[in-house]
C-alpha cells in the first residue's frame, strides 16, 4: 500500500501538476486513488473498510474546503519556501503555486485521516458485536466517547510532526532578534505551517463524528436486516 501511494504520487499526481492541471483537484483525485488502494490492501475488502473509505473521502472534501477558506483568509500565495520560489523559473514558470500549497495540505491531511476513520469504524463494529441490542443513538454516543480519546492524541501527534518538520524554520526566526515576534508570526513561511496544522487538526475533529455516524448507521441497519 505504501509503495502504491508513492508510485501514484510520483507517476500520477506530480506529472499531472507539471502538465498544468489544477493542483488541488489533482491532489484530491490522487488522494482518492491512494485511499482506495491503501485501505483495501491494509484492511481487506469488507464493509468496515468501505465505511472507512467513504468517511475518509467525505472528510478529505471538508479538508479541501477548509484549506481554501484558511488560505484565502490569510492571503497566502504559496511562496512560503525557497523551493517553491525556484519553481517559478524554467519549465515550472506557469505553475499554480497557491493550488500547489492547497494540494500539499490535502495530501498531508490524508496521512492522518485514514488512521482515525479506520479506528473509529473498527471500534463501532466491535461495540455492536459486544452488545447487538444497542440502538443507533447509543452506538453513536459510545463511538464518540472512544473517538474523543483518540482524537486528542492524534492532534498532538499532528502538531508535533509539523513542528518537527519546520524546526529549522523556527530556529531561523528565533535567532533573528531584529524582527519583532508579531512580524515573525505573520511571515508567510510560519503562517503556512499554522494553516497546515489548523486544517489537519480540524479535519481530524470532523473525521470522528462523520465516521462514527456512518459506521453506527450502517451497522445498526445491518443488524436489523
Amino acid at each position: 500500500g505504501l509503495a502504491a501511494s508513492i508510485i501514484i504520487l510520483i507517476k500520477g499526481i506530480i506529472p499531472a501538476i507539471i502538465a498544468g492541471l489544477n493542483p488541488l483537484l489533482v491532489s484530491i483525485l490522487g488522494s482518492l486513488v491512494i485511499m482506495i488502494i491503501a485501505l483495501y490492501l491494509a484492511h481487506g475488502f469488507n464493509l468496515k473498510t468501505s465505511i472507512a473509505l467513504a468517511s475518509t473521502f467525505i472528510t478529505l472534501c471538508v479538508s479541501a474546503l477548509l484549506s481554501i477558506i484558511f488560505v484565502d483568509l490569510t492571503h497566502l500565495t504559496g511562496l512560503g519556501s525557497e523551493d517553491v520560489f525556484y519553481l517559478q523559473f524554467g519549465p515550472f514558470e506557469n505553475l499554480n503555486l497557491k493550488g500547489l500549497l492547497l494540494g500539499g495540505i490535502i495530501i498531508g491531511a490524508l496521512g492522518v485521516l485514514d488512521d482515525i476513520t479506520t479506528s473509529q469504524t473498527a471500534a463501532i463494529q466491535e461495540i455492536k458485536k459486544a452488545n447487538p441490542r444497542l440502538t443507533f443513538k447509543e452506538l453513536y454516543k459510545s463511538g464518540l466517547n472512544v473517538g474523543r480519546e483518540h482524537i486528542a492524541s492524534l492532534v498532538n501527534t499532528l502538531v508535533l510532526a509539523y513542528a518537527g518538520a519546520s524546526l529549522p524554520l523556527f530556529l531561523i526566526f528565533s535567532t533573528d532578534s531584529t524582527l519583532p515576534l508579531w512580524l515573525s508570526i505573520n511571515s508567510e513561511p510560519i503562517v503556512e505551517e499554522i494553516v497546515r496544522t489548523l486544517v489537519g487538526s480540524t479535519a481530524l475533529v470532523f473525521a470522528v463524528p462523520i465516521s462514527t455516524f456512518l459506521a453506527a448507521y450502517i451497522f445498526t441497519k445491518k443488524a436489523h436486516a
